[in-house]
């Protein structure tokens, strides 16, 4: 499990690809699993159980459905047990680094900390190029093509997530 977890901080580090973790449909089910469990967590900083839960979901769903159409549009679909287990896995990373800063930047109210806000901005920078990353490697693509997907991905999880939000409030 340690290894586990060495190589999905080595691909936070883009030090490893998606190819270097194991094949396993169950490691891709607990990195899922991880995924949603934590995104709950901070969806219910913000959100009642209901409207947290449906976030958490569609947001699970985006990240699978993003690694399967570009797998499928690429014709690398054998290589979805690995990528969606790197998304997930680096995802539920760093939702665990974001979840205090966004607790922190709630709790201040009108008054947020530019500081917390531009480490919250460092962090999502970091995550697209991470995403970026696995997507160059799953897909075989150069790295802008594939960081360029990485952000329409994280703008359109934004815009979802904002809309879900607006609408469970």
């Amino acid at each position: 499990m340690t290894s586990i977890l060495a190589c999905l901080i080595n691909l936070c580090r883009l030090r490893a690809a998606p190819q270097d973790l194991p094949y396993s449909a169950l490691l891709m089910v607990v990195t899922m699993s991880c995924y949603f469990l934590v995104g709950l967590g901070v969806s219910l900083a913000e959100q009642k159980f209901g409207p947290a839960l449906l976030t958490s979901l569609v947001d699970l769903a985006l990240l699978v459905g993003l690694a399967r159409l570009s797998l499928w549009i690429t014709n690398h679909g054998t290589r979805a047990v690995q990528t969606i287990t790197a998304l997930a896995g680096t995802g539920t990373l760093f939702e665990l680094m974001a979840w205090p800063l966004i607790i922190s930047l709630q709790a201040m109210g009108d008054q947020p900390s530019s500081m917390l806000s531009l480490l919250l901005l460092a962090l999502i920078v970091w995550n697209i190029v991470v995403i970026g990353h696995i997507l160059r490697h799953a897909l075989d693509l150069a790295m802008w093509v594939a960081s360029g997907v990485a952000l329409l991905y994280i703008y359109t999880s934004m815009r979802v997530m904002s809309a879900l939000y607006v609408a469970g409030t």
